[in-house]
């Protein structure tokens, strides 16, 4: 782990692993519980560490909504989940907060997608250094590509039944699926790509064929009191965009 990354999630972690939720909630004087925030290990997005028996949370989405709730004075408290819990979390209440879906048609039923969003990643196909690279959308056909359980990427890929896909619950198996030639290639968001490989050690290469991505955002239950909450949110997320805060960010955790 690169040494910088590992003082701030050190500093970070500091935080977050020191005080159970009851403490949390006391501290912040505004609830009996805090609201309860799904995520998934996605590094640099969402990067989840034991540390001596407990969990600390960091990451550029993390940080960002941890210090949002320093400024509006809101508890939180995380929760480890595979991406697809944290929809069906959502969906029932259990959870109050995500960050970083997609938006979509039927996850707009059951979550509210909050203003401010942060900045769209280009979703990439990995491959292995000496097979063909994929340079068109046609190229995929033939091809056994492995996705995120419940992740959204890009029309009309989402929807192409003809594919092959193959589901994964992280897409660090989806690496290593790769390495030993279980698949053929993996699309993943490009800058978490970059950000794993470093990690794993393996040496992939990225296909010609890239696609912009969309908007992630910070989404709310429909279920949750959250909701009360939603101007003050979208009035802070509003004023970290304009100081750069979440590029600042991922700047340090990409070195």
């Amino acid at each position: 782990m690169r040494p910088r990354l590992l003082l701030l999630i050190v500093l970070v972690c500091v935080y977050w692993v020191s005080a159970p939720p009851g403490v949390m909630a006391a501290e912040h004087g505004t609830q009996d519980k805090p609201f309860v925030v799904v995520v998934n290990n996605a590094p640099p997005f969402r990067i989840i560490e034991e540390w001596g028996g407990k969990t600390g949370y960091v990451g550029a989405y993390i940080d960002t909504i941890h210090e949002l709730s320093l400024r509006l004075d809101i508890p939180l408290t995380f929760v480890n989940v595979p991406f697809a819990r944290a929809l069906k979390m959502m969906e029932t209440g259990a959870a109050d907060m995500m960050l970083g879906p997609n938006w979509s048609v039927e996850r707009a039923e059951y979550m509210v997608y909050l203003s401010g969003a942060f900045p769209a990643e280009t979703k990439a196909f990995y491959i292995r250094k000496n097979d063909p690279d994929i340079s068109r959308y046609s190229d995929l056909e033939g091809k056994t590509i492995g996705v995120l359980r419940s992740a959204r990427y890009f029309d009309p890929f989402d929807q192409d039944k003809s594919l092959n896909k193959v589901t994964l619950n992280d897409y660090q198996s989806g690496f290593v699926m790769l390495e030993r030639r279980r698949i053929d290639t993996l699309i993943i968001p490009e800058r978490q790509g970059k950000y794993m490989l470093k990690d794993l050690g393996f040496s992939f290469k990225t296909a010609t064929f890239r696609v912009p991505g969309k908007p992630s955002f910070v989404t709310v239950s429909r279920s949750s009191k959250l909701l009360e909450k939603q101007t003050e949110i979208e009035a802070v997320m509003t004023e970290l965009n304009a100081e750069g805060f979440f590029e600042r960010l991922m700047l340090t955790y990409l070195e």
